[in-house]
């Protein structure tokens, strides 16, 4: 878990800097006023972003981006921009073992190196891309969704960017070290010595930055306080005099041109501007009730909450979104397997599997477990629990029946593909990316029903599902003659 929670750092580090949502525009302001092409470039940006950053920051990013621009180009209802985001973001988070943490499971379970899993997993994942945006636009052809003509949003893409220099270090330190873990996996390091040490440096970066930060907002409030003092009351209006020459009218405008569609950047600016909590006992109180020693108490403490929110504003909102729930949630489904295996269900159902690849081949291997794999993401608790089930299963069918290893990979390649895909099949709780964008889109005003979700999903993932299966079965045969 220390390479999940290592990279999952660095993204959010990344995001939380605004380079995602500046590439996002800077791609959208590029791409001219062709609705078609604007949006086969929006799809390529998402398949490109995921691949390097999973899928999650994609949704995380990509929704607020979305919602500004369809609103701004008047396109309504915009379904064809987010359930492009979310289908392409899923499907691109299949290439690389860093990009969900389903790979992660996969790869550690059979011990699978990061190149030969990306090697044997990429020609797949790409032709099931290719596939899949004709069909985004034949299923969304209807000009309302998908406008011929647009017009430019007017937003800078340089608004969005809170941390230009962050969001470059970090991108840099986060692709140098998906290139490390590639590139060394044919020498088996310990994967956190490849990632700890580039997140620790990141997250040094982040402090020191908060605490320049924090010194500068210090520095310039006291020179504030000095201006307002010295001129007194003669003009109330002061205040707002000083805090609207040069730089501050450029960084409220960015602020008020982002923040509603941004509420990390808004959480972020409040930070900001917090100050310390000042509590004062009277003069005339000799002694104090036990309640109000309490509340003292409890002011000082929310004082030195505040100050520490006001001096590492970044650093706290980047913890907040961690995924720790995630190591706890995928520690559970490890045990519930465990379980399960004890009590003899796993060689159940590894006899099972055993029995449909004898009848099927290779080919039944791959499609049957695809199917398989996409649908228990619906009802096993994600595709994290899905993943882990479906992998011990088998391993015990592995290690009991010693198949051939054309059979043997075409069924783990196909769990990879089908963890990965599954996330846009029947329901939300398919992934935990799927309850994170029907959350973000309710926060913008969009709403997306569970019947609309699966009808729209449904041609999109067996499309997807039965081109990868294809390729694969080649692929397998080709590799394994």
């Amino acid at each position: 878990m220390a390479l999940f929670i290592s990279l999952a750092y660095m993204v959010i580090s990344v995001d939380n800097a605004g380079l995602l949502r500046f590439l996002a525009f800077w791609v959208a302001c590029r791409s001219g006023t062709s609705g078609i092409r604007l949006y086969s470039s929006i799809c390529t940006f998402f398949f490109v972003l995921g691949v390097i950053v999973g899928n999650d920051p994609v949704i995380l990013s990509g929704v607020p981006f979305l919602a500004y621009f369809t609103r701004e180009t008047g396109i309504d209802p915009p379904t064809a921009w987010i359930f492009a985001q979310f289908i392409i973001a899923n499907i691109a988070s299949a290439v690389l073992v860093s990009s969900n943490p389903t790979n992660l499971v996969l790869s550690g379970a059979f011990s699978i190196s990061f190149f030969t899993y990306t090697a044997k997993i990429i020609v797949p994942v790409i032709s099931a891309t290719v596939f899949m945006l004709p069909l985004l636009l034949l299923i969304f052809r209807d000009p309302k969704f998908i406008p011929r003509r647009l017009t430019p949003i007017t937003l800078s893409p340089r608004s969005v960017l809170v941390d230009p220099f962050g969001g470059i270090f970090g991108a840099t330190i986060l692709i140098l070290t998906l290139c490390a873990l590639v590139s060394t996996s044919f020498l088996h390091p310990q994967v956190y010595l490849v990632t700890v040490p580039p997140a620790v440096i990141v997250f040094l970066r982040d402090i020191v930055h908060d605490i320049r930060g924090y010194n500068a907002r210090k520095h310039g409030s006291q020179c504030r306080a000095d201006q307002e003092k010295t001129m007194g009351d003669t003009n109330p209006r002061s205040t707002s005099v000083f805090r609207d020459s040069g730089a501050d009218i450029a960084h409220d405008t960015i602020a008020d041109a982002t923040i509603l569609d941004y509420p990390e950047v808004e959480s972020k600016h409040r930070q900001c501007d917090n100050e310390n909590l000042a509590t004062s006992i009277p003069a005339g109180d000799d002694r104090l009730t036990q309640g109000e020693i309490s509340e003292k108490r409890i002011e000082t403490q929310s004082s030195k909450l505040d100050t520490l929110r006001s001096m590492f504003p970044n650093v706290l909102i980047i913890l907040r979104l961690m995924p720790f729930s995630l190591v706890v949630f995928s520690f559970s489904m490890f045990i519930l397997v465990q379980g399960l295996a004890v009590t003899g269900w796993v060689d159940v159902w590894a006899g099972w599997w055993n029995q449909w690849v004898a009848h099927t081949g290779t080919v039944g291997s791959i499609f049957g477990m695809g199917l398989i794999s996409c649908i228990l993401c619906n009802v096993f608790g994600t595709n994290i629990g899905a993943t882990i089930l479906l992998a011990r299963i088998l391993q015990v069918w592995i290690q009991s029946r010693d198949p051939h290893p054309r059979i043997k990979d075409g069924a783990i390649y196909a769990l990879a593909l089908g963890s990965n895909y599954g996330a846009f099949t029947f329901s939300f709780p398919a992934s935990l990316a799927g309850l994170l964008w029907k959350r973000l889109l309710m926060q913008k005003g969009i709403i997306v029903t569970m019947s609309q979700f699966a009808r729209l999903n449904f041609i999109p993932v067996a499309v997807a599902m039965g081109v990868s299966s294809a390729v694969l079965i080649g692929q397998v045969y080709i590799i394994h003659r």
